[in-house]
Parts: structure tokens; C-alpha cells; sequence
């Protein structure tokens, strides 16, 4: 029986190696692409890209119309308001802060502004983090500068992983902790004041 088995074993193996071989090569497609190309993007860069475009189903580069329909709630303009500039903010706002509100410049939606925990930045980040977070958060793929106006007190500029030229803006106080946070179109996105 076991001389048997082992016949049977040595035909498969024989015949296994004879199939490979007379296999034609020349035939087999090449493969040209390398991982990086054919693989497709992370969860977490797929996640990035969304954000950085705009705010829900409202794009950077729509106009106001598209800004009041991602934001489902009611939206009233901030005072002191140019011709070329305007701010949308929530209605009613927050106990503190504004909440959310949102950049048009030429009627042209080009950045949103977050103060209030209730909305996450990319990866997570929101009102109260630390300055470490962000620096864990998003390595090498950040700016880091001293705050325009408050002493002590930090601003982070982030660049997504897509090939996009909006940025996520991180400002922190002189504890190190963010106070708001905004994502937008150069140069609005880099308006310390606003519309002001």
C-alpha cells in the first residue's frame, strides 16, 4: 500500500513539473505597474481628500447658494462685511464662539472656520486638542509658526496628502491648545482676521 501511494505521489509531482514547464512564458502579460501605482489610496487618504475640497456636498468654488444647501440650518451674515468679501455664520450661534462659518470671497465659497467642539478636523483634531496632537497627528506634512497676535500662542498649517493646494489651519493659545481651526483656498485660508 505504501509503495502504492508513493508511486501515486511521484506521477503527480512528474506531471505537475512537466505542465510547468511546457507553460509559455513568452505569453504571460507583463506586469508594469509598480505597487505604488496600482494600489489604490488608504482609507485614511481617501478621508483627507473630502475635507480639503470643500464642506459636505459644497465644493471650494461654488457659490452661495450650494453653501447654504451643505449646511441644512440657517445662515446669517457676519457684520462687517466687504463687497469682495463676506462670512456665513450659523443661526442660531453658540453659547461661545461662532460655531461654524464660511468664507465667500467674489461670491465664491473659499474657506470654513470651526470654534466649537462639535465638529472634527481631518484625522480627528477638534477644539481643545494639543499642539502635540497636531504634531503627531499629521508628520511631516505641516508648517509651524508663531501666532500672529497672541503671544506664546502657535499657528499650524497642514498640507493634505492629495495633490490639492487647500490647507487645513490649526490656532492654538499660549497653552498650546487649539482655539479654532479652518480649511480653505490660498490666501483666504491664511486671513488671520477673517473678512476684516
Amino acid at each position: 500500500m505504501a509503495q502504492r501511494t508513493l508511486f501515486i505521489s511521484t506521477v503527480l509531482m512528474t506531471s505537475i513539473l512537466a505542465l510547468t514547464a511546457c507553460s509559455d512564458a513568452d505569453n504571460t502579460p507583463a506586469k508594469t505597474a509598480s505597487a505604488a501605482q496600482s494600489s489604490p489610496p488608504t482609507l485614511q487618504e481617501k478621508a483627507d481628500l473630502s475635507p480639503f475640497a470643500g464642506f459636505a456636498s459644497a465644493r471650494f468654488g461654488s457659490d452661495e447658494a450650494a453653501v447654504r444647501a451643505a449646511w441644512k440650518g440657517s445662515l446669517r451674515e457676519a457684520r462687517g462685511i466687504s463687497d469682495t468679501c463676506r462670512q456665513l455664520v450659523q443661526d442660531p450661534r453658540p453659547e461661545k464662539g461662532f460655531g461654524t462659518s464660511f468664507m465667500l470671497e467674489n461670491g465664491l465659497f473659499v474657506r470654513y472656520d470651526i470654534d466649537t467642539r462639535e465638529r472634527k478636523a481631518p484625522r480627528g483634531l477638534q477644539v481643545g486638542s494639543s499642539a502635540q496632537q497636531i504634531r503627531s497627528t499629521y508628520p511631516g506634512q505641516f508648517e509651524e509658526q508663531p501666532h500672529k497676535y497672541v503671544e506664546g500662542a502657535r499657528t499650524f498649517i497642514v498640507k493634505p496628502f492629495a495633490d490639492n493646494e487647500a490647507r487645513l489651519v490649526f490656532e492654538t493659545d499660549a497653552n498650546g491648545l487649539v482655539t479654532r481651526w479652518r480649511i480653505g483656498m490660498p490666501p483666504a485660508v491664511f486671513y488671520v482676521e477673517g473678512c476684516s
